[in-house]
């Protein structure tokens, strides 16, 4: 059997408070990076909240949320009870909202009425999902957390917060936007509906990312890549993810590598891998197609190359590094943890829905690819 469900409302806009119009006599839980302490637009969200409402906001958020920032946030909801949430921020900020969320309706028994999102980047896609994830700074592993009570009923998609954001930010979201829909396109869980969404999403990254990195004030390329983000978020909710995101996650929490850039270096690899399989061949084939970076005349092997290829120039004309290297880890570091990696990659929630069940040499030797 097959689900499809879209439970997020999605307003594309400038004028967010008039999304809050609707709320009165609540609890607002507003949670947000740091920096944005002193933004003029998160000023004037809380100025307005508080005319009806009461507001309480947390601010502790740091890349790759680690549980005990998480705690902290939901020792802090224990105390005020919220009964609606707002997260702003980039993927941090909504895993670690998301985070006090699960924790405390499990910790609490109380329900929170309302949760929207504000995205401060275009990519992770958390917006719209059920997955959020969360670090073991101690043993250095990341965890997704997969729950529906985590999809915020509404997604606000502003470029005010997106402009600025800087080239590397840019890239390394918008890569992670690519892996999403390439690694939905083939999950086990796809369906005609996912398909659409991710297909849509690998054209407008692939039309509008450069441009994005090189030019953060064009605001119509800002758009198409915020909802670009939000297309391939709901997308992998509903279909998977894959090896990717399983071996990414490992990479990030060991060396410190952004989310997106660690998906970045790997998918070409992944995708090559998966090509082994042939359907997910042939879907690669077909998107590669459609984006008419081959013609309909050659054969799916080499429509694969050309995709691998588009990906590779994708990333450097974003100018990211591809390499662990390029990232400053040294060789002998990077394969010392290799089977730590593979072991934990297998274990990953994500791993489950990629199309192919890679043992732990597979697993290995496709990290190997980016040490």
């Amino acid at each position: 059997m097959n689900n499809w469900s879209m439970k997020t409302k999605v307003a594309v806009t400038t004028n967010i408070v008039e999304r809050f119009e609707h709320f009165a006599n609540e609890t607002v839980l507003f949670v947000f990076d740091p920096f944005l302490k002193s933004n003029q637009k998160v000023l004037e969200m809380i100025a307005y909240l508080e005319q009806k409402n009461r507001v309480i906001t947390f601010t502790e958020i740091v890349p790759d949320p680690p549980i005990e920032k998480v705690v902290k946030g939901m020792q802090i909801a224990m105390q005020a009870e919220p009964t609606v949430v707002i997260a702003i921020g980039g993927g941090s900020a909504l895993d670690t909202a998301k985070g006090i969320i699960y924790f405390y309706q499990k910790v609490a028994k109380q329900a929170i009425s309302y949760f929207v999102a504000i995205p401060t980047t275009s990519g992770t896609g958390s917006e719209v999902t059920s997955a959020a994830v969360i670090t073991d700074t101690a043993n250095k592993i990341k965890y997704p957390i997969f729950d529906e009570q985590l999809v915020p009923d509404e997604a606000i998609l502003s470029i005010d917060f997106v402009l600025t954001s800087p080239p590397s930010i840019t890239a390394y979201s918008g890569l992670d936007v690519l892996t999403h829909a390439l690694e939905a396109l083939v999950a086990k869980g796809r369906t005609n509906y996912s398909s659409a969404l991710a297909e849509k999403a690998i054209g407008l990254v692939f039309s509008n990312l450069v441009e994005c990195v090189k030019n953060g004030q064009n605001e119509e390329a800002r758009v198409q890549m915020h909802e670009a983000a939000t297309l391939a978020g709901v997308a992998f909710d509903n279909a998977g993810l894959g090896v990717c995101h399983a071996l990414a996650h490992q990479v990030g929490a060991l060396f410190k590598v952004p989310h997106g850039l660690a998906n970045a270096m790997l998918l070409p690899h992944v995708i090559l891998a998966n090509a082994k399989d042939w359907t997910a061949k042939a879907l690669y084939a077909d998107v590669s197609r459609k984006l008419k970076l081959c013609t309909n005349g050659l054969s799916d092997e080499v429509a694969v190359i050309k995709l691998v290829d588009a990906i590779k120039r994708l990333s450097k004309e974003s100018g990211v590094p591809t390499t662990l290297a390029e990232w400053k880890v040294e060789e002998s570091s990077a394969h010392r943890v290799a089977d730590q990696v593979a072991a934990n990659a297998a274990n990953d929630f994500t791993f489950q829905s990629n199309p192919i069940a890679f043992n732990h040499a597979q697993l290995k030797e496709i990290y190997q690819k980016i040490v």
